[in-house]
This record gives structure tokens, sequence and C-alpha cells, in this order.
């Protein structure tokens, strides 16, 4: 009993750490005023015209814009169609294996288990731009904080997306094709679930980051730095209002489970020390 209040002590604290952390968030987008993208240019700009050429101002600042996603190369999708400038594709294989299980009276028993296994993850990005009308900035993007749209969730049966190939396997759908290695005896592919989340090109955009002037590629909005690495970075597909009201409605939820696990398992630790 003991233990298990301790458990849900610290998961409590979990939750209310993620809690923290959304309200950060928020506070960040509230604190952050939404900037001209030609008016940080002209800045940058500005500190330049007594430079040599060529030289970075090592400008950086923390800032918000808004706009809407552009690129010179715009990708297209393995499974839907459309210009992307990131497109993240994940197939995963749905198994049941058999288990054979023996009773403490010696009785033999053999049952399926369904579980997932993810075959692939490619994620695919180009170069892209902000555009606000004022100007464009080019978006040095990671994988964290980056709000894609799932325009792709499927499952597939086995029937309409294997193929033979010797002892392997090839499966393929649409522009995406990948080999890998068949089931044995003991167990069985039910399916494949195929999902593909995507920035279309023409998407408008809220970011949260770090707008840098660099040497190599000029000026730039990526994960922010040094001092300021704390801070974090969005790109998402919602509108700031969107993003308040769910961060606000994530910090109570989390607030009100992380009271009651906490509670609960704080009643279990006194319980147990008292026995």
């Amino acid at each position: 009993m003991l233990w298990i209040g301790l458990i849900l002590v610290v998961a409590a604290l979990v939750l209310f750490f993620f809690a923290t952390r959304s309200k950060k968030k928020a506070y960040f987008i509230q604190a952050t005023e939404t900037s001209k993208i030609g008016d940080v240019q002209r800045l940058v700009d500005e500190v330049k015209a007594d430079m040599i050429d060529g030289m970075s101002s090592g400008y950086r600042d923390y800032i918000e814009v808004k706009g809407q996603i552009v690129a010179d190369q715009p990708l297209a999708g393995e499974l839907s169609e459309g210009r992307f400038a990131i497109c993240q594709t994940t197939v995963s294989r749905i198994v049941e294996r058999l288990e054979t299980n023996r009773d403490s009276q010696g009785n033999v028993r053999q049952t399926w288990r369904k579980s997932t296994e993810r075959l692939t993850q490619n994620r695919r990005d180009t170069p892209f731009w902000i555009d606000d009308g004022t100007g464009r900035i080019r978006v040095k993007a990671g994988t964290k904080g980056v709000d894609l749209v799932k325009v792709v969730d499927r499952f597939e049966p086995p029937s309409s997306f294997e193929g033979g190939l010797g002892s392997r396997l090839q499966v393929s759908l649409g522009g995406f094709s990948l080999g890998i290695g068949g089931m044995g005896s003991q167990s069985r592919t039910v399916g494949y679930q195929l999902v593909e989340e995507v920035l279309p090109v023409g998407q408008r955009v809220y970011a949260l980051g770090e707008v840098a002037d660099t040497e190599d590629e000029g000026v730039v909005l990526r994960t922010p730095t040094d001092e300021q690495k704390d801070r974090p970075f969005m790109l998402s597909t919602k509108t700031e209002e969107e993003l308040l009201q769910k961060s606000a409605k994530s910090q109570t939820i989390l607030r009100v489970i992380g009271a009651v696990v906490g509670v609960g398992g704080l009643a279990l630790v006194v319980l147990g020390i008292l026995r």
C-alpha cells in the first residue's frame, strides 16, 4: 500500500509539472506581441548598414509572427495529394501472436495477443518560409513544437498492402513502398495502420520562436538558443486564441486529476505507515 501511494504521489507531481509547462507556454503566447516580418527585416538591415558586406549582424530576438506557409519546391505526399512543406508518413503493422500458457493445474491454454509495431516513420521537409504580406522569413523547424495536420489515418488489410518478395514481404500503396520480414507460424498480420501528417503550403500558421540573423542563411526563425533556450518554439496551424483555449483546458484537467491522484496517494502513504 505504501509503494502504491508513493507511485501515485509521483504521478501527481508529473501531472502538475505538465500543467506548469502548459501555463508557461500560454504566458509567452500572451506576453509576446505579433511582429511584422517586414519590420524585422528592416531592423536587421539597419544594423548591418554600417557593417562589412556579408557579415552577420548577430541580431536575435524572441518574436511572434502570423502568416502563410510558402515553399519554392514543395513536397508531394506518399499517401495523399497536395503540396507540403513537411510530410511525415508512419506505417505500423498490427499483429497477433499465439501465446501458450499453463495454469497451476497443468492445463494448457493458447490465446492470440494483439500488438502494434511501427515499421517505419519517414519525415521529409523542404525549405519553407512564413509570409505575412509584409515580407517572408525562413523557418528552421526541428520536430519539437511543430503542429502537423493529419490528412491520412486509415487501416489497410494485408491483402491490399502486401506482395511476395522471396522470403520477405513488399508492402506498397500509392507512392509508399517498404520491404519487411515475413511472419512466423506463431504470428499473423491483422493489417496495417497508415498515418500521414503534413504542413501544407498555403496554410495559415502561428509561430513563436527566436529570430536570428545568421551568416549562412540570413534571417531565420528557429528554436531559441543560449539564454533564450528555455522559451518555447511553436509552429501551429491553430490560431492564437485556439492555442490559449487549449492551454487553459489542459491546465485545468491536469491540475484536477493531479489533485485527486495526489490526495489518494498521500492517503495510501499514511495508511501504509500506520499499519
